[in-house]
């Protein structure tokens, strides 16, 4: 959206509410620095500060303040947007390795894992996507505080298991196992046990294999599925079968 030019007094409650509470802010604490302290009247400035295109509605009496770059602050923490379109959930996924240091590329997508329904919302050209989960696979996470707000973020070990288990694909075994080659050494073996043994048969022979290409030792995965004798798919479409995990997988993997 096109942003039109602010005056003197929109501008300098805008930097106002930015260095007070951060560039997302709720309407009662843009009453509060409004010097019309009638609820109207406020309701209408921010209103019209909406048209303009300067406030942009997340949901409900909160709002994120774009444009912000021109006021001389930094941009929208997606970390915390995500927690506020919806408060039950954790950041998982590629943003949670980001945060972790562990993915360097631009995201267009933020994932986040809930155990309630949330919808999906765009904000300044970022895809903001919930997936539901039942509460067994709801953990991993710690809070971080980002922009002085309390974050619930995937730790890395969650962050991949969250991969592999939701939409699995060729792509998110080759994600996975790019980022066990890469940081096999900064990664909880320890907390991947933890975590493995709550996780689907299906998922843990797919770390486990996984493990084999990285050079990372899997004994623990394989304890946990020796004894079950059906086999698993880890993508749509794969053909190979590895006797050790009991999994049909995609030949390039061989090449690995």
């Amino acid at each position: 959206m096109k942003r039109t030019i602010l005056s003197e007094k929109e501008l300098k409650f805008l930097e106002n509410a930015v260095a007070t509470y951060g560039v997302i802010v709720t309407f009662e604490q843009l009453s509060k620095i409004s010097t019309d302290k009638q609820r109207q009247s406020v309701r209408n400035f921010t209103s019209k500060l909406s048209k303009k295109g300067w406030l942009v509605r997340i949901k409900r009496g909160v709002y994120f303040v774009a444009g912000i770059e021109s006021l001389g602050f930094s941009g929208l923490s997606v970390y915390k947007t995500a927690q506020l379109l919806c408060a039950g959930c954790y950041v998982s996924f590629e943003a949670a390795l980001q945060y972790h240091g562990m993915f360097d590329q631009g995201l267009k997508v933020i994932r986040s894992v809930s155990t309630n329904a949330c919808k999906a919302k765009e904000i300044e050209n970022v895809v903001y996507e919930f997936v539901k989960a039942r509460g067994g696979l709801f953990y991993g996470f710690s809070e971080q505080r980002v922009e002085n707000y309390l974050v619930k973020i995937a730790s890395p070990e969650k962050a991949i298991l969250d991969i592999l288990c939701f939409g699995r694909s060729v792509h998110s075994a080759d994600l996975v196992l790019e980022k066990l080659k890469a940081y096999k050494d900064d990664l909880d073996l320890s907390r991947f046990k933890e975590y493995c043994s709550r996780q689907p048969v299906t998922v843990k022979r797919i770390l486990g294999f996984l493990f084999d290409k990285a050079g990372i030792d899997s004994g623990f995965v394989y304890d946990a599925v020796k004894g079950i004798h059906n086999s698993s798919l880890m993508a749509a479409g794969s053909g190979k079968f590895n006797a050790k995990w009991r999994l049909y997988y995609d030949e390039h993997f061989d090449g690995e």
